[in-house]
């Protein structure tokens, strides 16, 4: 009965608290030597410089504008500035590797809306990277479109 009890009174302090203890991040970034990590929200990714990718790719019908922080500005605010490779992780375990290189190269986004709309784990979201694929032709080799992970959930840089 202790623990019922005990169960019950963590339930109604969470509840109370408007459940804050039960949070958890949109996305975590960190260091693969476990020197940095960092748990973000979606309004911790809002709060960053937003860009617009105007862009077709083949998981979207027509070219579509995605909006959001680009992958190099929060590496270099989370500690990666000086990493050489990221791999991320969708929701599902998903995982890609890519060189940090090309988030210099190609202006790579974390998209958290698509043509004014947030993105809906239904659709994509709510983080999706993104390339401008309209604007670079090496882009639009199969080799990119396996990188446009969606329902990113971690970034670990090395």
């Amino acid at each position: 009965m202790g623990r019922q009890l005990v169960g019950i009174l963590f339930f109604l302090c969470a509840t109370l608290l408007g459940g804050g203890l039960f949070a958890q991040s949109d996305l975590t970034v960190r260091a693969a030597d476990g020197s940095a990590t960092v748990a973000l929200s979606l309004d911790d990714l809002q709060a960053l410089p937003q860009h617009d990718v105007v862009t077709a790719n083949e998981f979207v019908d027509g070219v579509k504008t995605f909006r959001g922080p680009l992958v190099r500005d929060l590496l270099q605010k989370y500690g990666g500035a000086k990493a050489v490779t990221a791999t991320l992780t969708a929701a599902n375990d998903y995982q890609i590797d890519v060189a940090v290189k090309e988030f210099y190269d190609y202006d790579a986004i974390l998209a958290l809306s698509m043509d004014g709309d947030a993105l809906s784990s239904r659709d994509k979201g709510p983080i999706w990277m993104i390339y401008p694929m309209s604007d670079h032709a090496e882009l639009r080799d199969p080799v990119y479109n396996s990188r446009l992970i969606w329902q990113v959930v971690r970034i670990e840089y090395r």
